[in-house]
C-alpha cells in the first residue's frame, strides 16, 4: 500500500465507540461469532454471493485483518451494542481493494438488527478512523446493485456514486469518497448523519 500512515496504537488498544456501539478490531476469539453471522442467509446473500463461507475462510479473513492493522493501520472491526458488549452483531472496516491499490470499506449487520441505523452509525465512525487516523486518501465501497439497503447506507454516509459494472459476474455499483470530500462532509465536522435504515 502506498498510504503514508502514522502507526496506530497496539491492536488491543484500538477501540472505537459511538452513542450505541463499541467497535473492536477482529481477533481470533471472534471467529465463531463471525462464522455464525456470515453464514446467515440474508447476510451471505450479498457478502458471499449466497455461499456459506468455510470456517477456514473466516479464520483467514480475521488473520488478514489483524495483519492489516499491524502493517497498514486498518482492518475490520466487530460491532457490539453497548448494552451487550460481548455479543458481535455485525462488522465494518477496510481491506485493500483489488484495483489501483485502493481501500475498500465493507459492512454487515445481523438481520435482527436491520432498520435501526447500526450500519450507518458504525461505518461513519470507521470512515472517520480511516481518514483521520490512517490518512487514507480514498475509500471505495461496492455492492450488488439489488442490495438497496447497502446503497442507502453508502448514500447516507456521503459516498458518491462512481459507476455500475459487472464484477465477479454480478451487476455491481461503485461508490467512493476522497479525503478532500471527507474533510468537506458532515462526517469530519462531527455533525450527525442520518442513520435511519
Amino acid at each position: 500500500m502506498a498510504n503514508s500512515l502514522v502507526r496506530p496504537p497496539l491492536l488491543t488498544m484500538i477501540e472505537l465507540s459511538t452513542e450505541r456501539l463499541v467497535l473492536r478490531p477482529f481477533c481470533l476469539d471472534d471467529v465463531d461469532a463471525l462464522h455464525t453471522l456470515w453464514a446467515d442467509r440474508e447476510v451471505r446473500r450479498y457478502l458471499f454471493d449466497g455461499e456459506v463461507p468455510a470456517r477456514e475462510r473466516v479464520v483467514e479473513t480475521v488473520e488478514n485483518s489483524v495483519e492489516g492493522f499491524g502493517e497498514l493501520g486498518y482492518g475490520f472491526f466487530s460491532l457490539r451494542r453497548r448494552e451487550s458488549p460481548t455479543d458481535i452483531m455485525g462488522f465494518s472496516g477496510f481491506r485493500p481493494f483489488d484495483e489501483a491499490g485502493e481501500v475498500e470499506m465493507l459492512f454487515a449487520v445481523e438481520p435482527s438488527h436491520w432498520g435501526r441505523g447500526y450500519a450507518t452509525e458504525a461505518s461513519r465512525e470507521v470512515l472517520r478512523y480511516g481518514f483521520e487516523q490512517c490518512d487514507l486518501r480514498r475509500v471505495v465501497a461496492t455492492t450488488d446493485t439489488p442490495n438497496q439497503r447497502s446503497v442507502r447506507v453508502l448514500q447516507r454516509l456521503g459516498l458518491f456514486f462512481e459507476k455500475r459494472r459487472e464484477r465477479h459476474g454480478l451487476d455491481t455499483v461503485y461508490y467512493a469518497m476522497t479525503a478532500a470530500e471527507f474533510r468537506a462532509s458532515d462526517l469530519a465536522s462531527g455533525r450527525a448523519v442520518g442513520i435511519a435504515e
